[in-house]
């Protein structure tokens, strides 16, 4: 029997990489000839799947954190075709800020900005960003201003350090700078989310509480939203408040779409595609993948749902940490097992603390 393991990353415990050789691990000790590749929807781990297919070099950068610290991180880039790939999650992720740092009125996507900035400054024509896994709700706002964008407030007054909780300060937009700096770069953009900016089904109600905020603070946070997207869209004479994607990343894919004309693609699909997804499977007998929490979104344009997809004609077995889903539900997906750690083999607050410890005991477990 051949298995192949292809697992989303466990958010802020355990990377897919990781994931897949524990799985391998495991299984290779039970006689079974496993593989596995690392995954992404388009957020943690986005540049391992592309690194592990392109082969192209590193640029490492020194940019900001979601919080203005400095820090080093990298992307990708390809001199020939001149091709840069990005990751949010690098500069402006969920995964670089501790559980008591999260704010969404505070943090900001200017170290997004500032990497793209240092793709353009080696002559990057083409940029392909994941924009999945942010820490932020300020619109892609940050991001605009470290790459030229002028903010204004109603007295004409420059805004600098923009970040969710001012974006009701935003009056007017130059965008002179920004607009030379990007000319002539095509820029793709890959994501799981395809909700709109605002209101209940927006970036600010459905993703920002995972980001720190409280119900008191949804509604604030989104009318602030909308004050930014009045002055971008009157900018631009265009409105892209409800495009699908553009509530992704608090707000980025808004950015993305409104002032650099990006072409999205579904996060999942541009990896399983990258991959060669299709072909590969052929030489396996079983598809282990999974994530996190299995929950309602886990089959709504995620890894899960692609790789559930794609290889209906596979055993597919599903694994996680939590599920929240009932197993009629995982049938009529396609599913033929689900193993999840919390419950079978651990609590979840043990889980939490020995992620990995446990990961491993769960897939010592699994029967295939």
């Amino acid at each position: 029997m051949k298995a192949l393991s292809i697992i989303d990353s466990f958010k802020g415990t355990i990377t897919s990489t990781e994931l897949g050789m524990i799985m391998s691990e495991e299984l290779t000790k039970k006689g079974i000839e496993a593989d596995f590749i690392p995954i992404s929807d388009g957020g943690d781990g986005f540049l391992d799947v592309t690194e592990m297919v392109t082969k192209d070099p590193r640029i490492e950068v020194v940019v900001s954190d979601p919080l203005g610290r400095k820090i080093k991180t990298y992307f990708l880039y390809d001199e020939g075709s001149r091709t840069a790939y990005l990751e949010l999650a690098k500069s402006s992720g969920l995964n670089l800020l501790s559980e008591n740092e999260l704010d969404p009125f505070a943090t900001s996507t200017y170290g997004l900005g500032e990497t793209i900035g240092k793709a353009l400054a080696i002559g990057a024509k083409k940029i392909i960003v994941g924009i999945g896994g942010s820490a932020t709700n300020d619109g892609g706002s940050g991001m605009l201003e470290a790459l030229g964008c002028r903010f204004l407030d109603s007295e004409n007054h420059l805004l600098t350090s923009l970040s969710g909780g001012q974006l009701d300060r935003i009056s007017q937009i130059d965008a002179t700078d920004f607009r030379k700096k990007i000319s002539g770069v095509e820029f793709i953009v890959a994501s799981d989310v395809t909700n709109p900016l605002l209101g209940p089904k927006g970036a600010t109600f459905v993703f920002s509480k995972q980001k720190g905020a409280k119900d008191a603070d949804l509604s604030v946070l989104d009318s602030k939203m909308e004050n930014y997207a009045n002055a971008i869209e009157q900018s631009i004479k265009q409105v892209f408040r409800t495009s699908p994607g553009a509530g992704a990343a608090g707000g980025v894919g808004f950015a993305f779409k409104s002032m650099f004309g990006a072409v999205f693609h579904s996060g999942i699909e541009y990896i399983l595609d990258l991959v060669n997804f299709d072909a590969l499977i052929k030489n396996y007998d079983v598809i282990i993948t999974g994530e996190g929490k299995i929950d309602q979104q886990s089959f709504d344009g995620k890894v899960v749902f692609g790789i559930s997809q794609r290889a209906k004609n596979k055993k597919i077995v599903l694994v996680c940490a939590l599920c929240e889903v009932s197993e009629k539900a995982l049938k009529a997906k396609n599913i033929f097992q689900l193993y999840s750690v919390v419950d079978a083999i651990a609590s979840k607050e043990e889980s939490m603390k020995h992620p990995k410890e446990c990961f491993r005991k769960l897939c010592a477990s699994i029967k295939l």
